[in-house]
């Protein structure tokens, strides 16, 4: 595989409290990544410091093989780095067409190729939201509500989607629905890196996973892998499986 994002020995520190020390991950081409672990171990930090919203005291962001440390968001964007955030962020005022829509038009200022109307059909249709493509955003269910952020997310056409969290506040169908969403995303061409605390998701999902627990990484490997690393099963895995 080739590889796409590389972030080596982060460290974030927020006045005297270490949020992510010397954390490393690579996200390969054609990969999902997971990252998971318990709450306030760093997790939306690290996505923060590979989407440029977070300066990092030390440590080095590579994307494509080129170092990305001190881009702003915008820029990182535009090189194809997209993400989503642990609460809905939707335009509420907006049909669902219109949040797809208005994402496309933006990345039109640096894909000059970009037909807004043509990418909405496209990411109506691959995430099978047709029948609410005329609905405003505020009346959708959190389920549904979800897909229209990954598909605004999509709108872009990134290399790289980062995820924070997305099944939060779905049901058990709508986590399964959203897994299919995410895995079809992945197959067409997208890698994804997928922070979420719903544990089967990720080892369904995920080729890797790495582990983070107060800022640093306790373990890393295949599902498999991480499934049986003792500290990882003490610090998180233990109480939810």
């Amino acid at each position: 595989m080739v590889s796409l994002l590389s972030a080596s020995n982060v460290s974030v520190n927020f006045g005297g409290l270490s949020a992510l020390s010397d954390v490393s991950l690579s996200v390969e081409e054609g990969q999902i990544v997971g990252l998971i672990g318990p709450n306030g171990a760093g997790k939306t930090t690290l996505l923060g410091v590979v989407s440029g919203l977070q300066r990092a005291k030390s440590g080095r962001v590579e994307f494509r093989n080129a170092d990305i440390t001190g881009l702003p968001a915008h820029r990182r964007a535009r090189l194809g780095i997209s993400r989503t955030f642990q609460r809905l962020e939707l335009w509420n005022s907006l049909t669902v067409a219109d949040n797809i829509r208005a994402a496309a038009e933006f990345s039109r200022a640096w894909r000059s190729n970009v037909d807004p109307d043509a990418k909405v059909d496209e990411l109506v249709t691959r995430l099978n939201i047709q029948d609410i493509a005329a609905s405003s955003a505020e009346t959708l269910p959190s389920g549904l509500a979800r897909v229209v952020e990954v598909a605004r997310a999509l709108a872009s056409e990134p290399d790289l989607l980062l995820l924070d969290e997305p099944s939060a506040g779905l049901d058990t169908a709508e986590s399964k629905e959203l897994s299919a969403v995410l895995q079809d995303v992945n197959e067409m061409g997208t890698a994804i890196l997928l922070v979420e605390h719903h544990v089967e998701m990720v080892m369904s999902l995920c080729s890797s996973i790495y582990v983070l627990d107060f800022g640093r990484i306790i373990g890393s490997g295949s599902p498999s892998e991480v499934r049986k690393l003792p500290e990882v099963q003490e610090a998180y895995l233990g109480s939810v499986v």
